[in-house]
């Protein structure tokens, strides 16, 4: 619910004005001088503010002063009357955001008060996405590996600098959930496109029959439902990074195509006979072999050649020892601030559990304990228990498939549990279909429900 501090000496227009925005879904506070407003700032801080210009006990320009000082992004509205517009003005420069004359109409200043809360609720949301991208282009951990990837970033970014150099196609390789989008994100941040636009798009969740018109654009009429012309994501990616996550799921045919993108940097719509020049990085992704793809005949060889200049091969989160406990602490932080609870903290106990599991979700099953941490438990710091990758789970099940399709277990010295199996089956099958869920429930047998009721389970989202 919006918030709305009237500052007001004349009771009859603060009653109507507490009337007019309560009904229109505000919580009102009401201040007939500035002792009381200074207080109600702190207290109960505003999204918007109305202020007269003259109070009984003050003035309302130095009020505006201390309504600023303690919150620079309030939006304030000055209530005038006639014979002081040039005091709004001075007002105006002094930090208000508008100003309205008395007498006025109700509509008037339902219109300017809704404006100013639009504009407030905008500068928060391009706050908190550049807070969001700036945490994005940042790898976290104190891991070599975590190193390693931090140093092939500066690198790309550093050969790629200058206004006229290109940027190389690069192939992002590792297992579900282990960060390419992260990493992905972060090339995006530290190249010379940062101020363009990041386009991500998930390749095995586009229909087959759109991903063309989707990545390409079409013309008018290229196709019955073809209304009006549109631009494709290649072209909505223009001076900035097109991240293509598994690509190994794009038809034969559609490669072609793309090929000729990455070695032109041109654009043909669906329906187009002229080509647009595209100025934009592509980051590829995929935890399939691409390699054994293209002895099958499943992705062209010239292609694979083409992503494969610049390789970056992510590692699990068990292959990064105490990196784990990193990023947890700021993930615990950073759902805190999302879900507006106060921050917490990890016990010892709680982090000695996080670096000895094996985490086979990787940093997505990382990010979904750390979540439902938040969502499900009040208690600080956070303990074992509320972690909820329960006994056992320390110990990973390690499973292989002989040539004669039984499964092997190692069993770990201290044993496994039947769950830790389980999550591991899934984790292996989501792999193996590249997190298509109907295609990992018929490997495993079941439903594509079962499946789904499973994944919630072991907190392992799509």
């Amino acid at each position: 619910m919006p918030t709305l501090l009237i500052v007001e000496d004349e009771a009859v227009l603060a009653r109507n004005l507490a009337k007019l925005f309560t009904r229109q879904g505000f919580e009102v506070s009401h201040a007939s001088g500035t002792t009381d407003a200074q207080r109600m700032a702190v207290t109960t801080p505003a999204d918007v503010a109305l202020l007269d210009l003259r109070l009984p006990d003050g003035s309302g320009l130095d009020l505006l002063d201390t309504l600023l000082a303690t919150d620079p992004d309030l939006p304030v509205i000055m209530m005038t009357a006639f014979g002081t517009v040039a005091d709004a003005v001075q007002a105006m420069q002094r930090g208000a955001r508008d100003y309205v004359q008395k007498p006025f109409e109700l509509d008037e200043i339902q219109l300017k008060v809704e404006r100013a809360l639009r504009s407030r609720r905008q500068r928060r949301e391009i706050s908190y996405y550049r807070e969001r991208g700036a945490a994005a282009g940042t790898i976290i951990g104190d891991s070599p590996a975590a190193e390693r990837l931090r140093t092939v970033v500066a690198r790309i970014a550093r050969m790629t600098a200058g206004p006229a150099a290109p940027a190389p196609t690069v192939l992002l390789l590792g297992e579900t959930g282990s960060g390419k989008g992260h990493v992905a994100r972060a090339l995006h941040a530290a190249g010379r496109r940062n101020q363009g636009p990041f386009i991500e798009v998930n390749c095995t969740t586009l229909p087959d029959n759109l991903v063309e018109a989707e990545l390409f654009g079409y013309e008018k009429g290229a196709f019955t439902d073809a209304k009006t012309a549109r631009a494709g994501l290649l072209e909505t990616a223009d001076g900035g990074t097109l991240f293509l996550d598994e690509i190994g799921h794009i038809s034969v045919a559609l490669q072609s195509k793309f090929l000729n993108v990455i070695e032109e940097k041109v654009v043909r719509r669906v329906g187009a006979t002229a080509a647009r020049r595209v100025d934009v990085q592509i980051i590829a992704a995929t935890n399939r072999d691409l390699e054994a793809a293209v002895r099958l005949g499943e992705f062209r060889e010239d292609l694979f050649q083409r992503l494969s200049v610049a390789v970056i091969r992510i590692p699990p989160l068990r292959e990064r020892p105490g990196d784990a406990v990193v990023l947890a602490r700021g993930l615990l932080t950073d759902f805190c601030r999302r879900y507006g609870v106060p921050p917490r903290t990890l016990s010892p106990d709680a982090e000695s559990s996080i670096t000895r599991y094996p985490w086979p979700g990787n940093v997505r099953e990382l990010a979904n304990t750390m979540e439902r941490v938040v969502l499900f438990s009040d208690e600080d710091p956070v303990t074992v228990d509320a972690l909820g990758i329960g006994p056992g789970a320390a110990t990973a099940a390690r499973l292989a498939v002989v040539p004669s399709g039984e499964v092997q277990i190692d069993f770990p010295e201290g044993g496994l549990s039947l769950e830790a199996v389980e999550r591991t089956l899934l984790i292996m099958a989501l792999d193996k279909a590249a997190g298509n869920v109907s295609a990992a429930a018929r490997l495993l047998g079941i439903t594509r429900d079962t499946l789904r009721y499973r994944m919630e389970k072991y907190g392992l989202g799509e």
